[in-house]
């Protein structure tokens, strides 16, 4: 407690001025004045360490009100299929879009009330960023806007390790750490190296890893033991595909940038525990698994391709030919079980556009035309409900849930942006 309460006075110090400043009421008033004083200040310094305040420079501002035409969808078009070219032009729109009904200072991205958005649709958006530039240059430089975006980043960091869930333009951030929204957070930033060469991105994705690999279990009480929490294990015994093979690609994409041992061995040890624990009966990977050994039988796109995407970057930086076949295995059941209709288009459209990015992935090296044909299915899928003048994609209104429509924008980006590359007519600038 003590501890806390000098941290508390030099944060003070940073915002205010000196502590010292503070001035008590004099003795004089008597002691039951001093007690109560005493007990004032001693609520102001908890509700300060409570909002942990650092100066306003570091954070955005409050965010203005979205343009009207946000809120304006038009009714779902008839078209064929999308091409290379339109699918540019719809992820330059889409990402135009994404800027005008969510942007705020200092290219950051607001969450549904005040503030910035929570870490998980901050992570697509910035992914839908760094899959757009690069590829184009639209008007505005993306990559500048990328570096800006990352530096939003610290107001969601915790000293001790890991991204809160939620950050605010006036204070660090706050929440119980999630590590799926931890992983997400630490591709974007090896992708962004990878796009920038800027060694701090690389050093805070190692920073990310470093903390995925403190929610490993440990517990042999539990069945099958192994895997990563879903969040901080205090508040939850389930072990999920998404955390741990989040964990995995980040390790192996750490792995193919830095070539230490250490990413490899954890990138197999997740992506093991994952498959071993989490599939089903008919080849595709569970949600999660319980303290006693339920694995949930939902099936989520976005799980499938976490799987298929580390299979895909083990395989290049080993050569390992069974990492090949288990990531083909996985995209042949996965394109059975959601083809390109009801299964897929009833899911989330930002887990289906993290699947589809693990097809474009595997086509890179394994081509195989079903995976295009997924590809620009679901693009086109997308493009029948966009507004055409605005870029806004009509599955997600601003009536809904702010962030809900924030991740279905960043995603459709995503998709069209990937489908250009993937087909070859996008031009890398």
């Amino acid at each position: 407690m003590y501890g806390d309460a000098m941290g508390v006075r030099y944060e003070l110090d940073a915002v205010i001025g000196p502590a010292a400043a503070i001035e008590l009421p004099p003795n004089s008033v008597g002691h039951k004045s001093s007690w109560l004083s005493r007990v004032l200040v001693a609520i102001l310094l908890l509700a300060v360490a409570s909002l942990k305040l650092v100066p306003w420079h570091d954070t955005p501002t409050p965010y203005p009100s979205a343009p009207a035409f946000c809120a304006k969808t038009a009714k779902i078009r008839s078209t064929a299929d999308i091409t290379p070219t339109q699918a540019l032009g719809a992820a330059v729109n889409s990402y135009n879009a994404l800027k005008a009904c969510f942007g705020g200072p200092m290219d950051s991205f607001r969450g549904p009330y005040v503030g910035l958005a929570s870490a998980w649709p901050e992570s697509q958006a910035l992914a839908a960023m760094i899959y757009l530039s690069g590829i184009s240059k639209p008007s505005g430089t993306v990559t500048d806007s990328i570096e800006q975006n990352i530096s939003i980043l610290k107001n969601y960091w915790d000293p001790k390790g890991g991204y809160f869930p939620n950050g605010r333009w006036f204070a660090t951030g706050v929440g119980v750490k999630k590590f799926d929204d931890n992983a997400w957070l630490g591709m974007d930033l090896a992708n962004a190296y990878l796009l920038t060469h800027d060694p701090a991105y690389l050093n805070k994705a190692e920073a990310v890893a470093k903390f995925e690999a403190t929610g490993w279990s440990s517990n042999k009480a539990f069945a099958f033991p192994g895997g990563i929490f879903w969040q901080e294990p205090k508040y939850g015994h389930h072990r999920n595909a998404v955390s741990t093979t989040g964990a995995a690609l980040l390790n192996a994409q750490l792995f193919a940038i830095t070539g230490t041992g250490l990413y490899r061995n954890s990138a197999e040890k997740y992506l093991h525990w994952t498959v071993s624990a989490l599939t089903l009966k008919n080849g595709m990977i569970g949600d999660q698994i319980s303290a006693d050994g339920v694995v949930s039988k939902n099936i989520w796109s976005y799980n499938q391709g976490l799987v298929i995407a580390t299979y895909t970057s083990l395989y290049k930086t080993t050569k390992n030919p069974i990492y090949l076949a288990a990531a083909e295995v996985l995209a042949e059941h996965s394109l059975r079980y959601f083809g390109t209709g009801s299964h897929l288009e009833h899911q989330p459209p930002v887990f289906d556009a993290i699947y589809l990015r693990s097809l474009a992935e595997l086509y890179a090296i394994a081509p195989n035309p079903d995976y295009v044909h997924a590809l620009q299915s679901y693009a086109t899928y997308l493009y029948q409900r966009m507004v055409p003048s605005t870029g806004v994609i009509r599955q997600g209104p601003m009536a809904n849930s702010s962030t809900g429509w924030l991740l279905t924008q960043a995603a459709a980006t995503q998709v069209f942006t990937i489908y250009a590359a993937m087909a070859g007519h996008a031009v890398r600038a």
